[in-house]
Formats: structure tokens, sequence, C-alpha cells
């Protein structure tokens, strides 16, 4: 049988609506059920939403919500491999969390695509309209009045809160601060054609600047620093530059350096950069952990910087993660009116003030250290210390146990259940800084 004569599979073509206007029985359901449950939380009796008319209920449905969808800004450099993870991370982020308490089992998905529309229908209404009749008008208003409340009263399960959150998480599990950072901006836009706002996420990226500083006679290539807000009142998933007070350099005390800051009438704030050699380092000696928890590292670090004077004179900056405790420090310098973060150095270090208790405590050298494997983080995590209590007994006399209790990142775990993981585990409120 020749080519042209074979019979094609038939496909049954979907007939396009009448109407987007239109309003399927599955979303009518759905819509009653989410609009219940919302009424629920907020402490009204759900018979009120039963209470209004076929056309009234017909009103508030009429501007759909769709998902979240995660788009590369146009003329952004964004790999299409991280938009798809980001759509896919977000997917599922929407059908496995709840809106309010999970005993209402409204999903994000759920409060996105009907219980947004439920909301912002209800509190956009107008009581002036004559479409509607007095009654509907004072329903709608004892409900809009009981939503707002309860939305005022948890704002943490805002959704623009929400995605914000999340967002800020995948930011910095890719950016790198050597290559490129990324940032994103939600809104929703308006689809007049299918009466519906499509809720997306745009992405985009830029590139540090780069600058070269003569260290030791040497031009050594440096990037400038930014980092994300692990901990801030405003959500914002984007990262902002470093810039640290001069005067927080100046003092080891931190209140002092706060209390000179008070007094001060001009703030001078330097730039930060940041060398491949501290960048390499800081990958080499937490070596068990993702870009994440580097990400997290820098932005915490970086937040209310703390700094120190080595053994050696060399003046470092506290670097600390989740824990509010110390995993390292960035040994740095001041030049051209900026601050260069010159190398990573692990707690072990000789000249920091753990690492020279440790070795005082074992009577070892730099050579010994390398060689156990004090100076990598995967030593403290995988080493069995019951077998070994001197070492044991060192390392909690030199304040470094903690890193003992560090999770590593699974390798045989998937990329998004890490950051699905590591985002339901972060609770910043518990957060001390020592």
């Amino acid at each position: 049988m020749s080519q042209s004569k074979k019979r094609k599979k038939h496909v049954p073509s979907r007939k396009p609506p009448r109407s987007y206007l239109d309003i399927s029985k599955h979303y009518f359901n759905e819509y009653v059920r989410v609009a219940h449950q919302l009424m629920l939380m907020a402490g009204l009796d759900p018979r009120e939403f039963d209470l209004l008319t076929k056309r009234t209920k017909q009103e508030l449905m009429m501007i759909k919500q769709t998902p979240y969808n995660i788009v590369a800004e146009k003329g952004s450099k964004v790999p299409r491999a991280y938009i798809k993870f980001f759509n896919h991370l977000m997917g599922i982020y929407e059908k496995t969390t709840y809106y309010g308490d999970p005993k209402f089992n409204v999903t994000y998905l759920d409060y996105v695509t009907y219980g947004l529309c439920f909301v912002f229908a209800v509190r956009n209404h107008d009581s002036n309209d004559d479409i509607l009749s007095d009654d509907q008008h004072e329903r709608l208003e004892t409900i809009r009045e009981a939503l707002q409340k309860y939305m005022d009263d948890n704002e943490k399960d805002h959704y623009l809160v929400r995605t914000n959150e999340l967002m800020r998480v995948l930011s910095m599990y890719v950016s790198m601060p050597n290559y490129r950072y990324y940032t994103s901006i939600e809104k929703g836009e308006m689809d007049y054609l299918k009466c519906r706002v499509q809720n997306r996420i745009r992405v985009s990226s830029f590139e540090p600047e780069k600058r070269y500083f003569k260290v030791k006679g040497e031009k050594h290539s440096s990037y400038q620093l930014w980092h994300h807000k692990v901990i801030s009142d405003i959500n914002d998933p984007n990262p902002e530059k470093t810039e640290i007070p001069a005067v927080l350099m100046e003092e080891d005390d931190f209140n002092t350096a706060l209390k000179k800051i008070r007094e001060m009438e001009t703030i001078v704030k330097l730039p930060v950069y940041v060398q491949n050699h501290a960048l390499h380092r800081i990958r080499q000696r937490l070596d068990c952990v993702d870009n994440l928890y580097v990400n997290t590292v820098f932005g915490l670090s970086f937040m209310l910087p703390k700094f120190i004077t080595a053994t050696n004179g060399q003046r470092m900056i506290r670097a600390i993660d989740m824990s509010g405790k110390p995993v390292g420090y960035f040994p740095f310098l001041k030049q051209d009116g900026a601050i260069l973060l010159l190398s990573f150095l692990p707690l072990s270090s000789p000249i920091t003030p753990e690492g020279s208790v440790l070795y005082k405590e074992l009577g070892i050298k730099i050579d010994d250290s390398k060689y156990i494997g004090l100076d990598k983080l995967s030593f403290y995590i995988k080493t069995d210390f019951e077998v070994l209590p001197k070492l044991k007994q060192a390392l909690q006399k030199a304040d470094m146990w903690h890193l003992t209790e560090l999770q590593p990142s699974e390798k045989l775990e998937r990329s998004e259940d890490q950051i699905l993981k590591r985002f339901f585990s972060i609770n910043t409120s518990d957060i001390e800084i020592e």
C-alpha cells in the first residue's frame, strides 16, 4: 500500500467553547468548594455563600485566574532548562502545600485558581451596581469584611509572599557570584480576550561587575558580590548589592560598631568584591553542600557582618549558616575604596579562634590537619566520633562540634526534592546569630 493511501489515525477535534465566559460544571463545583473552605477559615458559615443567587455566583466567577507560569523576560539570558525546572518545582509546590490550615484541604493550586477569583471578586464588587439586589450586596459585604480581616491576620499565607519565598530559594540555587545572578518579578496580566488573569513570574538575569585588584604585585580578577536577604520582613526574591559600613571594619565588638553608626550623620559604605580563589575555596571546603547552602552563607554573613582579628593579625569576616553558627571565615583587605574577599578559611585553620584551640588540644600541625581532612566539612559529617573520644572532646572545646550536626546534600535525591526539603525546613524566625 502506498504511503498516500495509509489511513491516518482519527483524532477527535476539541470544540472550542462558545464563550470564555462560560462556566463548566467542574469549575463551578470546585469554586464553591474552595469558597466554602475560605469562609470557614475566616469564621463564616459557608451557607452564607449558598444563599447567594446563581446570578451573583456567576458574577463572582466571571474573571478567572490561572496557576503560576514562569517565563523568561524577553531579551534576558535565562536557560530554557532553568525555566522548565522552575515551572516543574512551582507545580509540585502548588499541588503539595496548603493555604491556611491543612485540615481545610485547600492546596495552593486551589487557592490561586479558585480562591483568588473569589477573594478578588468579593473585594472588588460594586455595592452601587444595580444588577444585584440589596440583600446580595449586604451578604457580599459581610463576606468581604471577614475575608479581609483573615488575610490581614495571616499575611504569611499571601500568594505574593509565598511565591516570592519560593523564587528566592530557586534564585539562590542557580545564582553564582562569578557568573550570573537571577531575578524574578510576579505579574498578573489581564487577558481580556479570554476574560482571565494570567499569573506569571518573569525571570531575568544580570552579570556582576568584574574588576581587577593588585594583590602582592599580581592582578587578580574579582566580582562584585550580591546577596539575598534570607531574613527580611519584605519577601524580596531578588539579590541586593553587598555593601558594608566602613566603621564596622574597625571594631571587633559588633555592639560598639552599631553605637558608632547611630551617632554618625553620614555612613560610608564599601562595596564587596570576591576573588575567584575565594569562591573556589568555599566550594572546596564546604564540599558536601549545594549552591543554595553557599548562597545562604553569603546572605547571612553579610547581613550583619562580624569582624575578627586572626592570630596572625589578618582581619576576617565570620561566615555563618542557618544555624547562626560559624562555618568559616573570609580574610579580606581594603583596597581602592572596596572590600576584597581573598579566600575562605575553615574553622580548623590555625589562625582562627577555633582552630588555634583545636591544634593545641590535638598537638597537630597544618599538614596533619589537611591529611586527616579537618579542612573539609564532609569530615565532620561522615566521621564516627564515638570511637574517637579525644577528637570529639577537642572539637567540643574548640566550639566546632556544631559542624557534625549539619545535614549534607544527598546525592541520590532529585534536585527538586532537595530544594523543597530545604524550603520547608527553613524557619528564619528561629535563627539566632551568635
